[in-house]
């Protein structure tokens, strides 16, 4: 569901600048601020477009958006499907209620440390569906999740659903049937006291763990690249 100041302010701005332009300069201020300003460069590019006033309501969209995230919901997902998709090359997400469905069936027994793959992330709503199936029997436990997508915006909203929600893992913007990669965002987390902030790291062209380790599955299992499951496990 998305938030009703939300699209206020997301109208608002886009009267000027078009939605798509919006929405991906918003994702690139989400991502300076959850990584504490290590993505200056593309923030610096927004900041050289907009005004002083409109990089304001950028961050209450950012607040706005990470307070209606709580509890592993994916509201940057219903954002993108209604104001920016439409649908188009098909990217309607899974339903989370579907989503959740197919974590608790598939997750049954998984452990904190295993690893999770969406080789089709989206904006990570299976990766999130996921690690609420461990949250409910382990609080603090922690998986390690993986996702890939062709479409950098979609990148983006999984790489920011997993720092909101302090996820480690790796997400690649890549070809996931023909293995061909050129960015990821890597997530972890560092303890500070009895709490566990999570970190941005940007890989480049080819800088990936996440390809060697499905190249090897792929290769141990026999199957093509293209035919691995929508979320797979132990990896």
């Amino acid at each position: 569901m998305i938030p009703k100041d939300f699209l206020t302010l997301f109208d608002g701005l886009s009267r000027s600048h078009g939605r798509v332009e919006v929405f991906r300069d918003f994702l690139d201020v989400f991502l300076y601020v959850l990584s504490c300003g290590y993505c200056r460069e593309d923030y610096t590019r927004v900041c050289s477009m907009y005004d002083e006033q409109e990089i304001r309501v950028f961050m209450q969209m950012v607040q706005t958006v990470a307070d209606h995230s709580e509890g592993f919901s994916d509201v940057l997902g219903d954002i993108f499907m209604e104001c920016i998709s439409h649908g188009h090359n098909g990217q309607f997400f899974t339903p989370q209620h579907v989503s959740d469905l197919m974590a608790e069936v598939t997750c049954s027994g998984i452990r904190p440390g295993q690893s999770v793959y969406d080789p089709t992330c989206g904006s990570g709503r299976m990766l999130l569906s996921a690690v609420r199936s461990l949250n409910r029997t382990d609080p603090n436990g922690r998986i390690f999740c993986y996702g890939s997508d062709i479409d950098l915006t979609c990148v983006k909203m999984t790489a920011i659903n997993m720092l909101m929600n302090s996820i480690p893992g790796e997400v690649a913007w890549m070809n996931t049937l023909t293995m061909e990669h050129w960015r990821s965002y890597r997530t972890g987390l560092m303890r500070i006291g009895n709490f566990w902030l999570p970190t941005l790291k940007m890989l480049g062209a080819g800088e990936t763990e996440l390809v060697g380790r499905v190249k090897e599955t792929v290769k141990r299992s026999g199957h093509t690249a293209g035919a691995q499951l929508q979320l797979s496990f132990d990896f």
